[in-house]
């Protein structure tokens, strides 16, 4: 019997931290890790998990959320692991464990609804998201395109004028970047 660990953040950006999901690492004999959204069961280390698994071995997940965020995929996975594989899941947040002993109705129920909840939840808040954008285009402040890259030459010729003290609303103007991106350069330069 082996024991694994599994956990999903949705970026490795670092507005995520992996931290509180893998507590006690040493107890597992293997941790797989994604930076991925759980809107899809495409992500490598998931794959490479369910690859692993067999007869008796233990897979621990901090929370559903964490394994799907979609009730189908989450029923999905879990059949994987417990009928296909004959392992056996547990949730460590709900408390809750999953084997492919189908005796136990209350199991399959509670799974289905926090399942539920957790699809639910990134389904509002992909609605917040498309209003947020939706309010900046009216404003005029959302653009999906990349921040204008000048050329060394350009960069050179904006280097001079902000040392000529040229006013920043006419060096925007002037190159077709935004603020964020002018101060970014300014920040380059200063160093």
């Amino acid at each position: 019997m082996m024991k694994f660990l599994y956990a999903r953040v949705s970026s490795n950006d670092g507005s995520q931290h992996i931290d509180r999901q893998i507590c006690e690492k040493d107890k597992y004999d293997d941790v797989f890790i994604d930076y991925a959204s759980g809107g899809s069961t495409h992500r490598p280390k998931l794959q490479e998990m369910l690859k692993w698994i067999r007869t008796d071995d233990v897979v621990e997940v901090h929370s559903i959320d964490r394994l799907a965020r979609n009730i189908n995929d989450l029923l999905q996975i879990v059949k994987i692991i417990t009928e296909e594989r004959h392992a056996e899941i547990y949730f460590i947040k709900e408390q809750l464990r999953f084997t492919d002993d189908s005796d136990n109705p209350f199991n399959q129920l509670t799974l289905q609804i926090i399942g539920s909840i957790a699809e639910f939840e990134r389904n509002m808040i992909r609605m917040r998201q498309k209003e947020g954008i939706a309010i900046a285009k009216q404003k005029g402040v959302y653009s999906k395109k990349r921040c204008k890259k000048l050329s060394l030459s350009q960069m050179e010729q904006l280097k001079q004028d902000i040392a000529n003290k040229v006013r920043v609303c006419t060096l925007i103007k002037k190159y077709g970047i935004t603020k964020p991106t002018y101060y970014r350069y300014k920040k380059n330069f200063d160093k």
